[in-house]
C-alpha cells in the first residue's frame, strides 16, 4: 500500500502542473526572443531551463508552493512519492510497489523535494502512477 494519500498526491499534480506551464511559457519566450528555435537541441533547451529555473525558483510561487508540499510530507510519504513516481515513468511495474519502496528508502537524501520537481513529467508521471495502481 503506497504510505502517501491520493489527496496529497492530487494536491502535489496540480501544482507541479502549474509549475510545469510556467516553466514552459518561461521557455518559450526566451526561445522566441532568440528566434532561433529550430536550432535548439535538447541539450541546450535543458540549459535555458535551468538557467531560468535558478533565477526564477526565488520569485516563482508555484515553485515554492510545490516544494513546501513535497518537503511537508513525513519520510515514508516522501518515498511513497518517489515510488509513485518511478511506476509512473516505468521504471517499476505496479506489482514492484514494494520493491521501488525499498529502493526509495535506501536512495533518500535531503533532495527528495528537488529530485522529484526537476523530473521533467513530473505530474504526468504521478498520474500514470496513480491509474497504474488502481488497476492492480
Amino acid at each position: 500500500m503506497l504510505p502517501v494519500s491520493s489527496e496529497k498526491i492530487d494536491y502535489i499534480i496540480s501544482v507541479a502542473r502549474e509549475y510545469r506551464e510556467g516553466s514552459m511559457a518561461m521557455v518559450s519566450e526566451q526561445l522566441s526572443e532568440a528566434h532561433l528555435a529550430d536550432t535548439f537541441t535538447e541539450h541546450n533547451l535543458a540549459v535555458i531551463v535551468e538557467e531560468l529555473r535558478s533565477d526564477e525558483h526565488e520569485q516563482d510561487s508555484s515553485y515554492l508552493e510545490l516544494k513546501a508540499a513535497i518537503e511537508g510530507l513525513n519520510e515514508e510519504e516522501k518515498y511513497g512519492l518517489v515510488a509513485l513516481m518511478w511506476i509512473g515513468r516505468g521504471t517499476y511495474g505496479p506489482e514492484e510497489l514494494d520493491a521501488a519502496l525499498q529502493n526509495a528508502r535506501t536512495s533518500s537524501n535531503n533532495h527528495t523535494a528537488e529530485y522529484l520537481i526537476e523530473t521533467p513529467l513530473l505530474p504526468d508521471y504521478l498520474a500514470e502512477g496513480q491509474v497504474l495502481l488502481n488497476e492492480d
